[in-house]
C-alpha cells in the first residue's frame, strides 16, 4: 500500500510511509517544501524512488558502510542523534533536500516516548474552548494547525491512522446542549479538515454504542451523549515509517547504535563528529558530520554531557500515566472524553486493550 508524504519545513515532523513485506515504499503528493527546493534533482530523483514498488530499504549493513565511509574529508551535511519521531523526522526532512544524512540510535527506532502516546491525532478542540471564552487568536490558530496535521497524516499513512468517534456523556440538559453547541462550532471551524460530522444521540442510543456508558452520575441521570470524530494512529509504526522513508530517501540510518563520544578539532574544539558503537556486533567505528543534530529527547541531557562533561541539564523530564484497563470496558472503535473542571479524561481501544489518562485543560 503506497503511503502519501507531504514534507515539512526541516525540524517540523515528516510524515509516515507504509512498511511492506518484501519491501517498503510510499509516493509523494504535493510536498510542502521551501520555494527553494520546489522542482530540484533531489526531490524529483526522491519521488521517482518512492513511487517504485519495489524499492527496497537498504540493509544494516549498506547503511553502517555509508556512516562509516563519512570521512573528515568528506563529512555528512547532519548527524542525527536519536531514532524517535523527531530524529526521524529530521533526518528524513533533511534527506529530501539533497543533504548528505547519517542517524543512529541506541536502542530500536520508537523504543521510547514515541511509542509511548495515548495514540491519539489531536484536532486540537481543547482549545477551541480557551479560544472562544477567552478571545486567544493564538490558541484558535493551534487549532486550525492541528486540524491540518491531523487531516495530513491520516491521509499520509491510512494503513496507520484512521477517525476515531470519541463519546461524551451529558448528565445534565445544559451539558447536552454546551458539548452540542462546541461541537458544531468545531465541525464549521475544521471545514474541509473535518473527518466526520459531530452528532447528539439519546440516552438509549449512547448505552446501546457504550454499554458500559454509567446511567447515573452524581445523582444525575444520563441524557444523552455527544459523539465527534478525532484521529487515532498506531505510533510506533508510524515512527518506523519515517526512519524507513528516510532510508529510501538516502539518508544513512541505524539502530543499535550508541553513540560512545564525540569527536572534536584539536585546534577550535568543535565537535566534527562521532565514536559510534554497534550494539549487535560490538564493533566501533568513527563517522563525520559538519553539523550533530542532538534529537535524544529525554535522553538529550546524556548526550550533551559527552560533548561537555560539566553541562548543566536543561531537561525537567516529565511523566504521562496510562491506566491500561481490558478492552471490554470500551466498545471496538469507540473512545470516550470527559470534561470537568478544566481536566479531561481520555479511554481510547488499541490492540486489545484500554489505554486511559487525564490532561489539564
Amino acid at each position: 500500500m503506497a503511503t502519501f508524504l507531504r514534507l515539512r519545513h526541516l525540524g517540523a515532523t515528516a510524515a509516515a510511509v507504509a512498511v511492506l513485506s518484501g519491501g517498503s515504499y510510499a509516493a509523494l503528493r504535493d510536498p510542502s517544501v521551501a520555494a527553494n527546493d520546489r522542482g530540484g534533482p533531489a526531490l524529483d530523483a526522491f519521488r521517482r524512488k518512492i513511487a517504485d514498488p519495489s524499492a527496497i530499504v537498504p540493509s544494516r549493513a549498506v547503511q553502517e558502510s555509508a556512516l562509516i565511509g563519512a570521512s573528515s574529508d568528506n563529512p555528512l551535511d547532519i548527524l542525527v542523534i536519536g531514532g524517535g519521531a523527531t530524529g526521524s523526522g529530521v533526518a528524513l526532512d533533511a534527506a529530501t533536500r539533497g543533504l548528505r544524512v547519517g542517524l543512529v540510535e541506541r536502542e530500536d527506532f520508537s523504543s521510547g516516548t514515541s511509542s509511548r502516546s495515548t495514540k491519539l491525532i489531536h484536532g486540537g478542540v481543547r482549545y477551541l474552548e480557551k479560544a472562544v471564552f477567552n478571545l486567544d487568536y493564538g490558541q484558535l490558530k493551534l487549532v486550525f494547525h492541528a486540524l491540518e496535521e491531523r487531516k495530513q497524516i491520516i491521509e499520509n499513512a491510512p494503513h496507520l491512522c484512521h477517525a476515531l468517534p470519541c463519546m461524551t456523556p451529558c448528565f445534565s440538559w445544559f451539558e447536552a446542549v454546551y458539548y452540542w453547541m462546541g461541537l458544531k462550532l468545531y465541525d464549521l471551524v475544521a471545514g474541509p479538515r473535518l473527518l466526520h460530522l459531530s452528532r447528539y444521540y439519546s440516552a438509549q442510543e449512547s448505552v446501546e454504542l457504550f454499554p458500559t456508558l454509567a446511567r447515573k452520575g452524581k445523582d444525575r441521570n444520563l441524557k444523552g451523549t455527544v459523539v465527534y470524530y478525532d484521529g487515532q494512529m498506531n505510533d510506533s509504526r508510524l515512527n518506523v515509517g519515517l526512519a524507513c522513508t528516510a532510508a529510501l530517501a538516502g539518508a544513512a540510518v541505524l539502530n543499535h547504535a550508541e553513540v560512545i563520544s564525540f569527536l572534536k578539532d584539536e585546534a577550535s574544539e568543535r565537535i566534527i563528529g562521532a565514536h559510534i558503537r554497534d550494539n549487535l556486533s560490538g564493533r566501533e567505528f568513527d563517522t563525520y558530520a559538519k553539523v550533530v543534530v542532538n534529537a535524544a529527547g529525554p535522553f538529550c541531557d546524556s548526550v550533551r554531557k559527552l560533548a561537555d562533561k560539566d553541562a548543566k541539564p536543561m531537561i525537567c523530564p516529565s511523566s504521562g500515566v496510562h491506566i491500561v484497563l481490558p478492552d471490554y470496558y470500551s466498545p471496538e472503535g469507540m473512545g470516550s472524553m470527559v470534561g470537568e473542571n478544566s481536566c479531561w479524561y481520555y479511554g481510547f481501544q488499541h490492540d486489545h486493550y484500554i489505554a486511559a489518562r487525564t490532561t489539564r485543560g
